[in-house]
């Protein structure tokens, strides 16, 4: 979501461990698991950054600027370079809520009620959201390489 940009990452990550470490004693094991908490934390401030720095990190202004996402080292993961080509092709032209969705889903394998969760949203409704996102992956998808 940050385009590779190392030291963005960097200053999140460290924003997310002192919100973590600052709301260690509200965590409660009986309201849910580490796991969820701490990326609810994570999302949260993902989406304040971005809010924040929309004009100044949008992916269109790095483009216009020369920069592109180094894309090569997911790629690399798999020895279907290609389809990965095309998932992160098609992903670049969604939404940002689709492509999130879409990656806790299928690439951080979280449950539904894992994302319900952290983004605050109804399991149901978010199901929905989901089922619709993958259908607007496939309608992108039909797109750029039919």
């Amino acid at each position: 979501r940050l385009n590779f940009n190392r030291e963005v990452s960097e200053d999140l990550f460290m924003g997310v461990a002192l919100k973590a470490f600052e709301k260690f004693e509200k965590f409660n094991e009986k309201k849910g698991k580490f796991k969820t908490w701490i990326f609810t934390i994570a999302h949260n401030h993902l989406v304040n950054f971005w809010r924040d720095n929309k004009k100044a990190l949008s992916l269109d202004v790095l483009k216009k600027e020369g920069f592109e996402p180094a894309i090569e080292v997911l790629v690399e993961q798999t020895s279907r370079r290609l389809e990965n080509q095309k998932v992160l092709d098609v992903l670049s032209n969604m939404k940002d809520s689709d492509k999130e969705l879409i990656s806790m889903k299928y690439f951080q394998d979280f449950t539904y009620s894992e994302i319900a969760e952290i983004t605050g949203r109804k399991e149901g409704a978010l199901r929905t959201s989901l089922s619709r996102a993958v259908g607007r992956f496939g309608d992108v998808y039909k797109k750029l390489y039919s």
